[in-house]
C-alpha cells in the first residue's frame, strides 16, 4: 500500500517521548565513578582528586556536575579515595564501572564537585547514594554526602554548624561512626536527624541511602526533609519499599541554591552510584512505565514506515 497513517507517526510519536520524558521528571545527576584507572587496592589506581569527565578516553561522562572532583582536606598519598575496580552491588541495581574507596584510615578527604544543573524545577527533590562502611575504629567519623549551596567545611559534616553560610541537604553517620542519619543546613545553623541506621563496620553491608526533599510543604512554608534505607522485592529494586530514617526535618532552604555535591571520608568508607532527580524511580534507575512504551511505539513507527 502506498498511502496510510503510519508513516506520520515516527514525529508524533518522538514529541510525545520528549513530553512524557519532561513531564515525569528525569535523572538531573548521576556519577557513577567510572574513571580510569581503577584497581582493587590504592596502589596502581587513578586517585579522585582532580577527575573529570574525559570522553576522550573510556571514561563516562557523569551528568549534571561540572569541574573536577577536588580534595580541599589536605589529600596525601595515604588519604584519598580511590578508584576501586567493579561497583557497589545491591540487587538488581543498576550500575556503571567502578566505585570510590580508602584503604587506609590515616588521614580525611573532604571533595567536592560542580552541580550544573536546576535543582529546583520540580516539587520534589530525591538523592540515593550506595555506601559501605569498611572500618570503624574510632569515634568522629561524620563523613557521607551533602547537597549544598557550598562545600560543606569539615570532613565531619556534624561538626558544619552553619556558622559559615551552608544550606542543604545531607546524609553521614553520627560521632559513632557505625550507622547514618540526616543533616540539614538553613544557612546559619545545622539540624541532625533524631535517629539512625546501624549498619555493619566490616565491608559486608551495601546500604542505599535514599533522600527526599519536599518544597514548602512544611509549617510556614518550609521544606520537609527525609532519608531512608531501601528495602529490595526479593532482590529486585522494582516493587521495593522504603525504610524510614528518624523523623522528617522541616527546614527552610532555598532550593535555586544548591549547586555544590560534597563527599566526605573520615574512616573507610565505599561510595557508589550518586543519583538525584525528581522522583523516586529516578534515583533508582527505573525507567517512567509511560516514556518505555511512548519508545516501542516510537521504535514501532519508524519499523513501519521503513516498510512503505
Amino acid at each position: 500500500m502506498k498511502t496510510h497513517i503510519l508513516p506520520k507517526l515516527p514525529i508524533s510519536a518522538l514529541a510525545g517521548i520528549a513530553f512524557a520524558s519532561s513531564a515525569s521528571g528525569a535523572i538531573l545527576v548521576y556519577e557513577g565513578f567510572q574513571y580510569e584507572t581503577a584497581a582493587a587496592t590504592r596502589a596502581g589506581a587513578d586517585l579522585l582528586d582532580g577527575q573529570a569527565d574525559d570522553p576522550g578516553v573510556t571514561d563516562t561522562l557523569a551528568t549534571g556536575l561540572g569541574g573536577t572532583w577536588t580534595d580541599s582536606a589536605a589529600p596525601s598519598d595515604t588519604g584519598n579515595l580511590f578508584m576501586a575496580s567493579g561497583s557497589l552491588s545491591f540487587g538488581d541495581l543498576t550500575t556503571s564501572g567502578n566505585h570510590v574507596r580508602s584503604d587506609t584510615n590515616a588521614n580525611n578527604d573532604l571533595f567536592s564537585r560542580s552541580i550544573n544543573t536546576s535543582l529546583d524545577g520540580g516539587s520534589e527533590l530525591w538523592f540515593s547514594l550506595l555506601a559501605n562502611k569498611l572500618q570503624n575504629n574510632f569515634s568522629a567519623a561524620e563523613g557521607g554526602l551533602v547537597i549544598g549551596n557550598q562545600a560543606v567545611n569539615n570532613t565531619r559534616i556534624l561538626l558544619d554548624t552553619g556558622n559559615t553560610g551552608l544550606s542543604g541537604f545531607g546524609i553521614a553517620p553520627t560521632t559513632s561512626g557505625n550507622n547514618w542519619t540526616a543533616y540539614a543546613w538553613n544557612g546559619s545553623s545545622q539540624t541532625v536527624g533524631d535517629a539512625n541506621l546501624g549498619v555493619a563496620t566490616n565491608g559486608t553491608e551495601t546500604n542505599l541511602l535514599v533522600g527526599k526533599v519536599s518544597y514548602n510543604t512544611g509549617a510556614g512554608g518550609t521544606d520537609e526533609y527525609s532519608i531512608y534505607q531501601y528495602v529490595l522485592n526479593a532482590g529486585s529494586v522494582t516493587g521495593g519499599s522504603l525504610n524510614q530514617i528518624g523523623s522528617t526535618i522541616e527546614i527552610d532552604v532555598t532550593e535555586g541554591d544548591l549547586d555544590t555535591l560534597s563527599l566526605t571520608r573520615q574512616v573507610n568508607t565505599a561510595y557508589d552510584e550518586i543519583r538525584i532527580g525528581e522522583s523516586l524511580d529516578d534515583v533508582l534507575g527505573i525507567p517512567e512505565p509511560s516514556t518505555t512504551a511512548l519508545l516501542g511505539l516510537g521504535g514501532l513507527a519508524l519499523i513501519l514506515r521503513r516498510r512503505k
